[in-house]
């Protein structure tokens, strides 16, 4: 089972509805509504329940995204199209400052660190608008990095920004080597 911990509008998928993957998100405006809304740092999932988790939360805070859309239309995807970058929420707006955001990280992660199978993977991603990519990922502690993968599409990240997925896998207690016959 697949967890997406911020769905938004979606835009990461070609398929934009799975029976594979569960979508949350705890705004209440979006126009593709998530299968669960919910809070991602108290989700109401079994401990252990997914394969794989996608987090992708805001990478900033204090602006209004909603209200500057929605002066322009009552429709955000016609507003989309004359505000190209504004066509997915950000959810910027739900953190006044940066120790907001970081702290709302952090409790994710570790809802995500009890949710998330023993052998499974997070794929976080991070664009470095506000705050870099090392500072956030002090916060992840219970985690290795098996992999970052650097965002070079320029219409996938901010501006000059840097943006990045990382997947990691949760801290193993032991390392158990295994001999293939």
């Amino acid at each position: 089972m697949i967890l997406d911990a911020t769905a938004g509008y979606r835009t990461m998928y070609e398929l934009k509805d799975s029976a594979n993957i569960i979508y949350i998100d705890i705004e209440t405006k979006l126009l593709k509504k998530p299968t669960v809304f919910c809070d991602n740092t108290k989700t109401p999932f079994m401990d252990k329940q997914f394969d794989t988790i996608f987090y992708d939360p805001p990478h900033g805070f204090g602006e209004k995204q909603f209200d500057h859309v929605n002066q322009m239309s009552g429709d955000v995807k016609a507003a989309a199209k004359h505000l190209p970058f504004v066509s997915t929420y950000y959810g910027w707006d739900k953190y006044s400052n940066q120790q907001s955001l970081i702290v709302h990280v952090y409790k994710a992660q570790r809802e995500f660190h009890r949710i998330l199978k023993d052998d499974g993977l997070l794929w976080f991603k991070w664009c470095e608008v506000k705050i870099s990519l090392h500072r956030v990922l002090q916060l992840f502690d219970k985690w290795d990095v098996l992999m970052r993968v650097n965002v070079a599409d320029p219409s996938k990240t901010w501006g000059k920004s840097k943006s990045y997925w990382i997947i990691l896998t949760k801290k193993k207690e032991e390392f158990k080597q295994c001999v293939l016959s």
